[in-house]
């Protein structure tokens, strides 16, 4: 199907308004590195919020999701909060923020001098982290780039990988003109289209009669939200391949609560850590993510909408590929109306990719030629050589897409093996003293030996037994790493902990802090920390239920569950809210 010249006019109006939205930034971006990274560190904290919202939705990861929803159920609300770590905003929001702005630094990879200190080691861990988070961004832009050709390919006038070059081109021009200030600003006008597009989809589902049947071809166990050790007897028969190891749900949940545990406690590794950076203050940071809790809402909106729509225009059975219902819906849209939605999708694709191009392109300018190779330019020229490297990351994610046709296969390559590589010494940098630069080093380097070794080598391993050997192997060599090895400094180690102050294994630098009268005595802050991060847990995992329960029809479970969300709120209002840091706190 081709769209209607109608819908290809809004999507042209659309893209062009982006590239103007960074064009208007250009003088600002220009002035110095702080400028084009990080916006001189001056974002405002809703809108630091309303562009998170946008760019944790993109097509790739919506579409996976309502592939899931649509062979899963309710279920599926496990799956993605825990096997796929989606409580990490809960987290952002209860401590890991404030935690992140108080650093002052650039990147994630310059961030480890301040734990670690300014030594070989040291060096190492940086040089470690830069080249991971590039790999990272290579692989982030992969899957996104699978994601839009899958969404683009059914009904473009274009193949799979023109319409991708196209999309990736408008976002690279905005990105590396506009610098970080034009990513805030045009994912902000894109989250304001994304918020339309939720309100209309949801109003097109509950114009589905009531009485409809539409829904009868699905086992009850569907609609549960129960978890239980295995899903219902004909779910085999109904699902695709590479959606069947959800069959075992009990398994996957408990392998994945030992993959959940660090990546909420590693924090975020990728272009989220950088968002934190560019905010006013601390408190800042922490209402920033408190937005971006509550605003990723729309994301179960848009993806429940969509589903419940599929399985409405196309049937419940599994005769289609599931994570094509989106634009398997938009092209039953009027005219008009799919051109919107196809605007309002790209908005949630591009403010995704542009947050990963300019993430990459610090990387490469910040941990790599300005300390290695271009010691002595000056920072506009610094800024140019950021332009290229956005132009770099962009065409370098582009040419490996191509190796990769299902999204859930490299979204859950990209989660379960690269990204595992950090999480292990990111959460312990975090949270224990002892953990020093050389275990960092050696963690990430046999986490990835083993990840990829069991890839090659034990092909046959179910999902749950290679997610949960990898993180106990790991976990394992990380503790050996720790004991064999040196601490950093304690000058070092206090001045971190009495900057950040996290929660964790940290009694004898928390002790000379106090005796140096950095930090109060038994502060805390750290136990508060730790019982909002729950709460603040339970409140997100509600934002996700409701949505579902509503398009069910099953009022009384969506207020149950609305009333829980309430009352969470009222909470996180006395233990969040009324404890963040002082604004004068810079």
């Amino acid at each position: 199907m081709d769209l209607h010249p109608i819908d290809l006019t809004i999507i042209a109006i659309y893209m062009l308004a982006t590239v103007a939205l960074g064009f208007l930034m250009k003088t600002r971006a220009l002035k110095r590195l702080d400028s084009y990274f990080l916006a001189d560190r001056s974002i405002r904290w809703w809108m630091l919020g309303l562009s998170g919202c946008s760019s944790y939705i993109d097509i790739g990861g919506t579409m996976v999701i309502i592939g899931v929803m649509f062979y899963v159920g309710l279920k599926s609300v496990w799956v993605i909060h825990i096997f796929w770590g989606f409580f990490m905003m809960a987290f952002y929001m209860a401590f890991q923020a404030k935690y992140i702005r108080r650093s002052g630094v650039m990147t994630l990879a310059e961030w480890n001098e301040t734990r670690f200190g300014k030594t070989r080691e040291a060096e190492y861990v940086r040089l470690a982290t830069a080249t991971f988070l590039l790999v990272l961004m290579v692989f982030n832009l992969m899957y996104l780039a699978v994601g839009t050709g899958k969404f683009a390919e059914e009904f473009l006038p274009l193949g799979r990988a023109q319409s991708t070059f196209i999309v990736f081109a408008v976002v690279g021009i905005y990105v590396t003109v506009g610098g970080f200030f034009g990513v805030i600003l045009t994912d902000m006008f894109q989250t304001t289209l994304i918020a339309i597009g939720a309100v209309i989809l949801t109003v097109m589902v509950f114009q589905i009669p009531e009485g409809t049947a539409f829904l009868a071809l699905k086992d009850p166990e569907w609609s549960s939200l129960t978890p239980t050790w295995s899903l219902w007897q004909n779910f085999l028969q109904q699902t695709p391949e590479s959606h069947q190891h959800y069959f075992w749900l009990g398994p996957i949940l408990l392998a994945g609560l030992t993959w959940l545990v660090f990546k909420l406690l590693a924090g975020p590794v990728v272009w989220d850590f950088a968002f934190f950076l560019t905010t006013r203050s601390p408190r800042e940071a922490s209402l920033a993510a408190g937005m971006w809790t509550v605003g990723h809402m729309l994301r179960w909106f848009i993806a429940g909408s969509f589903m419940f729509l599929g399985i409405y225009y196309l049937g419940s059975t599994a005769d289609f590929d599931a994570e094509k219902i989106m634009p398997l819906v938009v092209k039953k849209l009027p005219v008009g109306l799919a051109g919107l939605f196809m605007a309002v999708l790209l908005a949630a694709l591009m403010s995704t990719i542009s947050a990963m191009i300019n993430v990459t392109s610090s990387v490469i300018i910040n941990d790599f030629l300005k300390r290695y190779f271009t010691k002595n330019l000056d920072e506009r020229r610094l800024v140019r050589l950021g332009m290229v490297a956005s132009v770099g990351a962009v065409l370098l994610g582009f040419s490996f897409s191509f190796l990769y046709s299902e999204i859930v296969s490299i979204w859950e390559l990209m989660i379960f093996v690269v990204l595992t590589m950090i999480l292990l010494p990111g959460t312990m940098r975090w949270h224990w003293w002892r953990f020093g630069s050389k275990a960092f080093v050696w963690s990430m380097i046999g986490t990835g030996c083993i990840a990829v070794i069991q890839k090659l080598v034990f092909t046959s391993w179910p999902v749950p037994t290679a997610v949960g050997f990898t993180m106990v192997a790991s976990f394992v060599l990380t503790m050996i790493a720790t004991f064999l090895s040196k601490p950093a400094d304690m000058e070092t180690l206090v001045q971190f902990y009495s900057r950040v102050r996290p929660f964790g294994f940290w009694k004898p630098v928390r002790l000379e802090a106090e005796r140096r009268g950095l930090v109060p005595p038994n502060d805390k802050m750290p136990r508060i920390d730790i019982l909002n991060a729950l709460i603040a847990s339970l409140f997100q995992l509600c934002l996700g239920i409701v949505p579902w329960y509503m398009f069910l029809r099953n009022w009384s479970q969506a207020l149950l569950w609305l009333g829980i969300c309430l009352t969470t709120a009222v909470v996180l209002y006395f233990t969040w809210y009324k404890n963040l840091p002082s604004p004068e706190e810079t």
